[in-house]
């Protein structure tokens, strides 16, 4: 790091202080630390002032910046490449042209070079002389895909040591040394280096202390009550009763693979349920499932139940099918691709509008890295497409507080725009794991106290699954986005020989298993159901992911205590607080909410948008003792992984009450808001949606959906 940056970077701990005495456009706020660009006016002589090659600049402005700025740089030649909190844009041109730039534009607060310093991840071992030559995979985000050789050939010549490189879109993979991370994040046109993520599905694997734990079923189907599925606490058998049950609708899963990977000789539960198949594997030749985990998760999605004669369906029995299979028979693992854009457009280009992820990078809780900006920056650019991730199994009660402790989320499920599904318990008494917490041979280590440590995982609709992973992510906002059951889930067994039998096989055709893997799959078939909703009730042809979000979170049950009550956080109590929060986000799925969506709810899928500076309204009529609950959606243009905070354009939902007064979560981390209130005054409110910053807004705006029930 050179001296300039050095003087520039305040600790970490300091941001808040910083934002808070500062006016706007003057704190550069990474995960590196807050740089006060008030200084850079002190500070002379830095070499790279000198530059004369086109290189990254960091522009930042001394107001919210406007559609008029970013005109001015287009028009002097510059790149723009994104947004940095506060108010500031990565441009690429020589120091020179900006230094003019600056002297023609009063409203550029600074220019500052965008040093390698505030380019590398917090979750490398920290470099030193034991450890410089240790080989590293990392991965490294280009700014252009076009960047991507050039940086990769830059990034060979440092040392003979680099070997392993891989380059996919804007990505690279390289194994290097330690000691030559900050040279490679020096290089021009590399936007953030990471380590490279390690993906695993999410499927939880518990023992019991002597052996395996689980009961012995019939097998035949006679001992079943219909809740094993997990599809009763969700009430999809109300949606199912009024003919909602996915008709129409294709949902794309990414996992282990899809059973034979042959339509033809797909287990019969998907029957007609596929309509085509990609192995995105490494040396993959095929969509199989030898793992046995993307048939569970398949199952729970769409499965038609025709082997159990209807008994055991998946949420949207009646959707169809684009499988993609990750497993590499070389790895014998899971095999993401680190281009997931390459995933979605596959599903897309076949119709598919619904994707389904139940895996996820579990060693760097809460970032918002590298994978989550991909499929944010996706999802900006194709805002019809709800991608859900499962939130991750790493829940614990490390600090044995009888309570799971916070910031657990794994990526990408700490993106912004995708609906991240953490897990609450089913609730069924045969099958499956059916032993006390203390009883798994990993209580004592990861829930050693109560009222954890002696309950059951599957015996509350109202408590979460301990494993399941907790928020908030690092810059604070609230993840997981909703919760569905994730215990004790009965579903496909993959016929593929040598498929893991998970938490215990039923028959031949059926299986047990858990996680948040679980939860995800039951939540797209619920999103299935409700893009089926919007389209043949409500009359919305093509409803944007935002709308689907809002829908879901709108209709969720705030499970606010908790399955312990409110004992108080001393005593283990489980949920704190009222929705929104990081134990259940919004609540638990309810499928029978989304199908009775009545006169009373309101839809709105404003694709024009609202500009900065600019609000939308709309009239609400509330009953004496009245009641109004309204959620906002954006899907957000993409953060930068070395920010601080994530969000790029930031919206307010207002309620003006009747006599003036205004409420607002005033939430500026989230893109996500809601105004939730009961035992109002009869009368005539006004709800707004305004836009407070849009520095990245498409024409200028910010789409959005707004879903509110007035009564």
């Amino acid at each position: 790091m050179n001296q300039l940056s050095k003087h520039l970077i305040t600790s970490l701990a300091s941001i808040t202080a910083l934002s808070l005495s500062a006016q706007a456009g003057t704190v550069l706020k990474l995960n590196a630390g807050a740089v006060n660009t008030a200084q850079i006016s002190n500070i002379q002589g830095a070499t790279w002032m000198n530059d004369v090659q086109k290189t990254e600049y960091i522009v930042q402005f001394k107001k919210a910046i406007t559609e008029g700025d970013k005109k001015a740089l287009r028009a002097a030649k510059f790149e723009i490449f994104g947004y940095l909190p506060d108010d500031a844009l990565v441009v690429r041109g020589s120091f020179a042209q900006l230094s003019q730039f600056q002297a023609s534009q009063s409203g550029v607060q600074a220019v500052v070079k965008y040093e390698g310093a505030y380019k590398v991840a917090k979750d490398f071992e920290a470099a030193s002389v034991f450890n410089k030559n240790a080989a590293v995979s990392i991965l490294v985000k280009t700014f252009k895909a076009t960047d991507s050789e050039a940086v990769a050939a830059k990034i060979a010549a440092l040392n003979p040591q680099v070997t392993l490189q891989v380059v996919d879109g804007k990505s690279v993979i390289a194994l290097v040394p330690r000691g030559l991370v900050s040279a490679v994040a020096d290089i021009s046109g590399v936007e953030h280096v990471q380590p490279t993520p390690q993906m695993e599905s999410f499927h939880v694997v518990l023992e019991e202390g002597s052996s395996q734990a689980g009961t012995q079923a019939a097998g035949d189907y006679t001992d079943l009550k219909g809740d094993e599925t997990g599809t009763s606490v969700m009430k999809f058998d109300a949606a199912w009763a009024m003919g909602f049950t996915g008709r129409n609708q294709i949902v794309s899963m990414a996992d282990t693979g899809l059973d034979s990977g042959n339509i033809s000789t797909m287990h019969k539960d998907f029957g007609g349920a596929v309509i085509s198949g990609y192995a995105f594997g490494l040396w993959a030749k095929t969509w199989e499932d030898p793992m046995g985990h993307g048939t569970h998760v398949a199952g729970s999605v769409l499965g038609r139940g025709t082997a159990s004669n209807g008994l055991l369906k998946g949420g949207a029995y009646d959707a169809k099918m684009v499988a993609e299979g990750m497993w590499s028979p070389m790895l014998n693992n899971l095999s993401v691709p680190s281009k997931l854009g390459d995933l979605f457009t596959k599903a897309y280009a076949d119709g598919a509008r619904l994707h389904t992820n139940s895996w996820g990078g579990a060693r760097t809780f809460g970032a918002y890295d590298a994978f989550a900006t991909q499929v944010d920056e996706w999802s900006y650019a194709n805002p019809d497409m709800l991608i859900l991730f499962a939130a991750g199994n790493s829940g614990s009660d490390k600090n044995k507080d009888g309570r799971i402790d916070a910031n657990t989320m794994a990526s990408p499920g700490t993106a912004k725009n995708v609906l991240t599904v953490g897990a609450s318990e089913n609730v069924t008494k045969s099958g499956g794991i059916q032993v006390q917490i203390n009883k798994l041979r990993s209580a004592k280590d990861e829930w050693p106290v109560d009222p954890i440590n002696s309950d059951y995982i599957s015996n509350n609709e109202n408590g979460l699954a301990m494993f399941s992973s907790r928020g908030p992510t690092a810059d604070g906002r609230t993840k997981p986005d909703i919760v569905a059951p994730g215990t004790n889930i009965l579903s496909v067994r993959s016929q593929v020989k040598g498929a893991s039998e998970l938490w215990g096989a039923y028959n031949a055709d059926y299986a047990w298993s858990g996680g948040t893997s679980m939860a995800t799959p039951l939540t797209a078939g619920a999103a299935a159901v409700a893009r089926q909703v919007l389209q043949e009730k409500i009359g919305i042809a093509n409803p944007s992911a935002a709308l689907m979000k809002a829908t879901m979170i709108h209709t969720a049950v705030d499970m606010f205590p908790g399955q312990f009550g409110e004992i108080g956080a001393a005593r283990g109590q489980e949920i704190l607080t009222r929705r929104p929060n990081s134990d259940e986000g919004y609540g638990r799925v309810d499928v029978s909410a989304i199908a009775n969506l009545g006169p009373q709810t309101v839809f709105i899928d404003n694709t024009t948008g609202v500009a900065q500076g600019a609000e939308v309204s709309y009239q609400v009529t509330v009953g004496n003792n009245g009641s109004l609950y309204a959620n906002l959606v954006w899907t957000d243009a993409p953060g930068s992984s070395n920010a601080a905070l994530a969000l790029v354009n930031d919206l307010d939902l207002v309620l003006t009450t009747p006599s003036g007064q205004q409420i607002s979560m005033n939430d500026h981390i989230n893109n996500l808001e809601m105004i939730e209130l009961s035992n109002l005054a009869a009368g005539t409110y006004k709800l707004s949606v305004k836009g407070n910053k849009i520095p990245q807004g498409k024409n200028g705006a910010q789409a959005y959906a707004l879903v509110y029930t007035a009564k």
